[in-house]
């Protein structure tokens, strides 16, 4: 009879692709509600709705560009690291989700000024 395979592996891309994709929803449902006040105002280069359009697009595309990436750190992690403990690869997948989540956010903040 063969091994049993250790759950670790399928646990880090696990947590790494549905901690991203929780985290990249919250962001982007506050940025879809604060989109009025971040793009009008005094001073706002663009106060029309094309350019929340336009944000909302690239904002679309940088949550699946951040699904993407936690998606390949994830099996990337697991796959270097086989047969660890159960607590390493959950640590791992957290990380996933904290550098992809980071990312996200930095790229709404830069989509945010230049709009």
């Amino acid at each position: 009879m063969a091994p049993a395979r250790p759950a670790a592996n399928p646990l880090t891309l696990l947590i790494a692709f549905c901690g991203t994709a929780a985290g990249v929803l919250v962001l982007f449902s506050a940025q879809s509600a604060l989109a009025p006040v971040l793009t009008g105002g005094p001073g706002s280069v663009c106060s029309t709705p094309e350019c929340a359009i336009g944000a909302g697009v690239w904002l679309i595309f940088g949550g699946f560009a951040a699904l993407c990436a936690s998606v390949i750190a994830g099996v990337v992690l697991a796959l270097r690291n086989r047969g660890g403990p159960l607590r390493d690869a959950v640590r791992r997948g957290l990380l996933v989700v904290l550098w992809c989540v980071l990312a996200y956010l930095a790229e709404s903040i830069v989509l945010w000024i230049l709009v």
